[in-house]
């Protein structure tokens, strides 16, 4: 075995952890509520908790692009959202509110550096080599794919067996072991502590945003993308009583978008990506639209449930393409805060969506996945339709584009 695939072992071992936590603390949130006899309103509160903290992304970014080794960050935020998910479970078996919404939002916070503050690092494992980083971040995705699969099954699992708030603090203390695994991650350090103070500002960060036509069009696709899928679980419940079956079979066609995101991550294993990355947002982006309107044009829950599981094989596959983008295009000195930026943007459109698709779903089961398709098509008009000088502005120091 090599020094690079034994370095990204390293971090798979870390990674996986980190994400089947974070994976599965949405629903076992839910589940602590419904076990505390809260109501929905407020089981949606305290789950946006957890997603909430992630609009301070780029301030985040910026502490790791200060940092001599962000190892240290990232493996104390995952010892501190495992201690931080114990005292809300104290909150919940106490019905204290106040410190459960204050556990939580820690745990929010540091959820944000075991997501994508643990994906700023990947590249690092593998040196310059394009096609090396293109397998680095698409083992990554797999990750994701997997914790999204593996976090909610094995809570669910573990509430079969035990009391919810025991089930609970077991799957939970997991992150623990992905606290101590990210310090033997061999990263190498990209500042010493000479250097560290000469992170880029959020300001400069901002202008190198506005002036890169490539990032623009990165951060664009990916909030647009983000929203509009947001509809899906949101919907799942509604199409499968459309579709004459129970609204519990819903769960089934959010479990098949899960394992398409899994046999997405696997084809990236097989067939890494390759292509210029604004090329694959493009080409990817419409492929995703299509899939959108296959699952509007649906009539049954057997075509529903293919469906799903298209949609998540290609967005784990535009995934990934969003990492090489914000990989390829951002200087390095800047590279954990762009990151940081367009995973914000992420978790904020994709809030955002879901919230959009509960207001229309009760003036028309369809209008939803109608809005994603119109807003998907629309962030592809704007990025690659209009014409080029629009998009394309001078580009800051460091930041590589395939449009000169």
């Amino acid at each position: 075995m090599s020094t690079r695939q034994t370095n990204l072992l390293r971090y798979l071992l870390a990674a996986i952890p980190a994400r089947v936590v974070t994976g599965g603390a949405a629903v076992a949130t839910i589940l602590l509520a419904r076990s505390a006899e809260m109501d929905g309103k407020t089981a949606g509160l305290l789950v946006a908790c957890l997603t909430a903290p992630h609009v301070l992304g780029p301030l985040y970014g910026r502490w790791l692009d200060s940092a001599t080794d962000p190892r240290r960050i990232i493996a104390g935020a995952c010892c501190l959202f495992a201690i931080s998910f114990q005292v809300a479970v104290s909150g919940f078996e106490a019905n204290s509110l106040i410190p459960t919404i204050v556990a939580l939002l820690i745990c929010g916070t540091c959820s944000a550096f075991m997501m994508g503050g643990l994906s700023t690092q990947v590249v690092k494992l593998v040196g310059d080599d394009l096609s090396e980083k293109r397998k680095a971040q698409s083992w990554d995705t797999f990750t994701y794919g997997l914790g999204l699969t593996l976090g909610p099954f094995v809570t669910a699992l573990f509430t079969e067996l035990y009391a919810i708030p025991v089930s609970v603090r077991i799957v939970m203390s997991v992150a623990l072991f992905a606290g101590v695994l990210t310090l033997f991650i061999p990263i190498k350090r990209s500042h010493d502590k000479s250097t560290a103070i000469q992170a880029q500002s959020i300001a400069s960060v901002i202008a190198m945003l506005r002036q890169s036509g490539p990032l623009k069009r990165t951060l664009l696709m990916t909030s647009g993308a983000s929203f509009s899928l947001a509809a899906l679980p949101v919907l799942a419940v509604y199409l499968s009583e459309s579709w004459m079956q129970g609204a519990e079979n819903g769960a089934y066609l959010v479990t098949a978008y899960g394992v398409g995101c899994l046999c997405g991550a696997l084809i990236l294993m097989l067939r890494p990506l390759r292509s210029e990355a604004l090329l694959l947002l493009r080409n990817v982006g419409a492929v995703l639209l299509v899939a959108l309107m296959l699952t509007a044009l649906c009539v049954s829950f057997t075509a529903g449930l293919i469906a799903y599981w298209w949609c998540g094989v290609v967005n784990a596959i535009f995934f990934a393409v969003t990492l090489a983008a914000r990989s390829d295009y951002a200087p390095k000195q800047g590279a954990a805060q762009i990151y940081m930026w367009v995973a914000a943007a992420k978790i904020s459109f994709a809030s955002l969506g879901a919230f959009t698709a509960g207001l229309l779903v009760d003036i028309a089961l369809k209008l939803p996945l109608i809005t994603s398709m119109g807003t998907l098509a629309l962030s592809l008009l704007l990025c690659f339709a209009l014409p080029r000088q629009n998009l394309s502005i001078c580009k800051p120091e460091g930041v590589h584009s395939s449009e000169n």
